[in-house]
């Protein structure tokens, strides 16, 4: 829910070979741009495992589901044709042609996590030095219109001053929550590589862990293919690491907020308070507010001297939404009957 940019998939680069017609050869483009643009959507909001019931579907009209779409850097020779096609979906139409088939959709876009990338080469650590590959892979690999929203401080001196790698992997709390603190965020991501070149197997061999710091606890996330990394490679597998750890991480944060949504299969109605504190707080809520539900689920319930009444139906769990609000800097707390408070976290 009011995340736009998820359903604007860009730069879906197209290549035909030129055969005179350029109508058809346009109209060849933006379906073979669709299907890729879709392709693209589904992975970030469709479970892996259900990603096969989808590739199943009968008819399955893709022209239906967009809003509009844009043809830029067209080039036409006399043997070929290429242009970069922008499309962007229609939300409503997405999450309604997905609920029809049953298939579940997750588009819950995570809080900004920090990303610590540590690299042991050579038994020499790197984390903001300017010479960190690991940083500059992780980084260029992202997905910003991700779920999982990610935060690269800047590799720099002042950086190096506030915190060491080591006093990261030694998992010094208060360091750690005082470099959050630093640039503004209240979670992060320990993201470790080590990388060695193995004299005796003549090669390179790897050891990668993924470590969540969130409310003074560390959690570890468990890498599917991690057995893959510690085998011997004739050259370094680092760029090829860096792509599925971004793609695990996307991969974590789905199945973390899949497991909300199934406590939440059914509608609930809760009514969220606020007591007035500043236009400018009532206003952030209100916007927030209605930023995570859709239009439908919410309505405007009651206005008091003091205090708004926000009238909820939806079947998102009192987890989810706090989850969801928690990257607003917010949060929703049981008062009495269906009535839930909403403040800022302290």
């Amino acid at each position: 829910h009011g995340n736009d940019a998820l359903y604007s998939i860009q730069d879906n680069q197209v290549f035909l070979q030129n055969d005179n017609n350029i109508l058809d050869l346009r109209e060849k483009a933006k379906n073979i741009a669709f299907e890729n643009a879709f392709r693209i959507l589904i992975k970030k909001i469709i479970d892996s495992k259900d990603l096969k019931s989808v590739n199943q579907l009968d008819n399955l009209k893709i022209n239906k589901l967009v809003n509009d779409y844009k043809i830029t850097d067209e080039q036409i020779s006399d043997i070929s044709y290429s242009a970069n096609i922008s499309v962007n979906f229609n939300q409503k139409s997405i999450l309604k042609f997905f609920r029809k088939h049953k298939i579940r959709v997750q588009t819950l876009v995570s809080d900004e996590y920090l990303v610590f990338p540590i690299l042991d080469k050579v038994n020499t650590l790197y984390l903001w030095e300017m010479n960190n590959i690991w940083y500059d892979n992780l980084k260029s690999d992202y997905d910003e219109v991700g779920l999982l929203k990610l935060y690269f401080p800047e590799k720099n001196h002042l950086n190096k001053l506030k915190i060491s790698a080591r006093q990261i992997i030694k998992r010094d709390i208060f360091a750690i929550k005082e470099f959050l603190k630093t640039h503004k965020k209240k979670k992060g991501i320990i993201i470790f590589l080590r990388e060695n070149f193995d004299k005796e197997a003549g090669g390179f061999k790897s050891d990668l862990s993924l470590t969540i710091f969130t409310d003074d606890n560390f959690e570890e996330i468990k890498i599917i293919d991690k057995n893959n990394f510690n085998e011997i490679y004739s050259t370094s597998q680092m760029k090829l690491i860096s792509k599925t750890v971004i793609n695990e991480l996307q991969m974590w944060w789905k199945k973390k907020a899949n497991k909300l949504d199934l406590k939440s299969n059914m509608i609930n109605e809760i009514f969220i308070k606020h007591y007035y504190d500043g236009l400018k707080t009532s206003l952030l809520i209100e916007k927030t507010l209605f930023s995570i539900f859709d239009n439908d689920e919410i309505t405007l319930f009651q206005v008091q001297d003091d205090s708004v009444i926000y009238k909820v139906m939806s079947n998102f769990s009192i987890d989810k939404i706090n989850l969801s609000l928690s990257k607003y800097g917010l949060i929703i707390k049981s008062s009495e009957n269906k009535t839930f408070l909403i403040d800022e976290i302290n």
